[in-house]
């Protein structure tokens, strides 16, 4: 996933793109055959390509593009062992907790790895991802994806409830952890735990999808020496771009019908890749049906000598 070579070679984990709903990933293997409703693709014959080309199938019945694996493209193919955070979330946790290459951070809990993946892009090479997981099964499956997608040496996949005594202590984690991320029924449970591995300055966020858990959250946050306490919503708002044709009045004679004047005496214009006649407007309007609600983010950081 954070391989800088823009030629695929034997091993690389790539992607298969046939579009936004349909792609495949795929580890080069030079015995193995991909088919798919787009053709048959030998790895040999993809070996040597250049990330991004465009690949007539073996057969000649069908193309794909094939595409370096991304922490943004792993979340929309990757297995869903769990509720997933989405890239809009991703990013406002990553610019908030002030993530950046060299930073420590501590998270909980693993899931399916989507933030986990994103969050060990940027603290690469030189930071380090902590992330711990309850469920036995989600850490082996996480583990195993961290190491195919070539993330194992910047994340530590520890099997622990971050709420039980241990919380986030380990040998190699003291107090200079930058940023904490939860994802708990009752992160407030884990506040004192964090505490115990961060700094002063360090950044924590929750995420939680009920109001309840915020105020929760919110009111242990202050009663624990944290500043600049806020709570967010991340929403997509879509609109739809078209051009629609309007009926221009005729001053000078109002009783006639200009709708039949020739397509071809209308001035034509475009904008934005879009052509239409000077008898068209442009018109923008958001889509009735978009995603909704999907968590509140708390963002917070530990001043304790504010």
């Amino acid at each position: 996933m954070l391989n800088p070579n823009k030629i695929i070679k034997e091993g690389d984990r790539i992607v298969m793109y046939n579009g936004k709903d349909s792609m495949t990933v795929l580890t080069m293997d030079s015995t193995n055959v991909y088919n798919s409703k787009f053709g048959t693709y030998r790895h040999k014959n993809i070996i040597g390509k250049e990330y991004g080309s465009k690949l007539t199938s073996d057969n000649g019945n069908g193309f794909c593009h094939v595409i370096a694996m991304t922490p943004e493209l792993w979340s929309i193919t990757l297995d869903h062992r769990t509720q997933i955070l989405f890239n809009l979330d991703i990013s406002t946790i990553i610019f908030n907790l002030e993530l950046k290459n060299g930073s420590r951070a501590v998270e909980s809990g693993t899931g399916s790895g989507s933030l986990s993946s994103s969050i060990a892009r940027t603290v690469a090479p030189k930071g380090h991802l902590f992330t711990f997981e309850f469920h036995e099964e989600r850490v082996k499956f996480a583990r195993k994806d961290f190491k195919d997608n070539g993330l194992d040496k910047f994340i530590t996949v520890t099997h622990r409830d971050a709420c039980g005594k241990e919380g986030f202590l380990r040998d190699d984690i003291n107090n200079d952890i930058d940023a904490v991320f939860l994802d708990l029924p009752s992160p407030w449970d884990a506040i004192e735990n964090a505490i115990a591995v961060i700094h002063d300055g360090s950044m924590l966020c929750s995420f939680s999808p009920c109001i309840e858990q915020v105020q929760n959250t919110c009111l242990k946050l202050a009663s624990s020496k944290f500043q600049e306490i806020k709570t967010i919503e991340v929403l997509i708002r879509t609109f739809d771009t078209r051009l629609q044709e309007y009926e221009e009045l005729n001053l000078s004679n109002p009783y006639i019908d200009d709708n039949n004047i020739e397509e071809n005496s209308r001035g034509k214009f475009e904008i934005g890749g879009i052509e239409g006649f000077k008898k068209d407007k442009l018109l923008s309007r958001p889509f009735t049906e978009a995603r909704g609600h999907t968590g509140y983010l708390t963002f917070a950081r530990y001043l304790p000598n504010a």
